[in-house]
């Protein structure tokens, strides 16, 4: 990326939004420019525009979840699995005591419990845990939560209506069809 579209990215970070006409305008180049400027560096995977969710202002609780799995090949891959779970905004393998490290939100600390006690802690690979509630994050304050009630099995692997506190404690997975939580205040 050179400057310019460091530049892009900076006028979309604060408006993303912002037509291509007023890109080119900041850039001091043309339109068509600016456009395939924008259309290269999201083709390439530099830069995504998309709607994110205010967290805070929908009551979202936090958790930090630290796992020490089996091994980092077993960390590798649960990393890819926790990335596709609609509660993960953070996911990266460690070193230390720890080789995994989640952050998870949640419309509710009973939500984020079942997704801990029932599809974290069963886990075979897992071979112990540490895990921080928190409240509704400082920041970030805005995230992707990944709301696509689509499929009957949730990216885990789970069936949300085979889970005993569904109903109860939990409002069901956000990727599934079973997903029962208002969002609206």
């Amino acid at each position: 990326m050179d400057e310019r579209d460091l530049l892009i990215y900076r006028l979309l970070r604060k408006n993303g939004r912002m037509k291509v006409s007023e890109i080119a305008r900041e850039l001091g180049i043309s339109h068509p420019s600016a456009r395939e400027r924008l259309e290269k560096l999201e083709r390439r995977g530099d830069l995504r525009v998309q709607a994110l969710l205010n967290i805070r202002k929908r009551g979202f609780v936090s958790a930090v979840v630290n796992l020490k799995v089996r091994n980092m090949d077993e960390a590798e891959r649960l990393a890819d699995v926790f990335a596709r779970c609609p509660r993960t905004v953070f996911v990266a393998t460690t070193t230390g005591k720890y080789n995994l490290n989640l952050a998870l939100i949640a419309e509710s600390y009973s939500a984020l419990e079942a997704t801990i006690e029932n599809t974290i802690r069963p886990m075979e690979s897992v071979k112990e845990m540490d895990v921080s509630l928190g409240s509704s994050p400082a920041y970030p304050e805005f995230v992707d939560f990944k709301l696509e009630p689509t499929r009957k099995v949730a990216p885990c692997g789970k069936v949300c209506t085979e889970c005993y506190i569904y109903g109860k404690k939990c409002s069901g997975c956000p990727a599934t069809v079973y997903f029962r939580k208002r969002l609206l205040r």
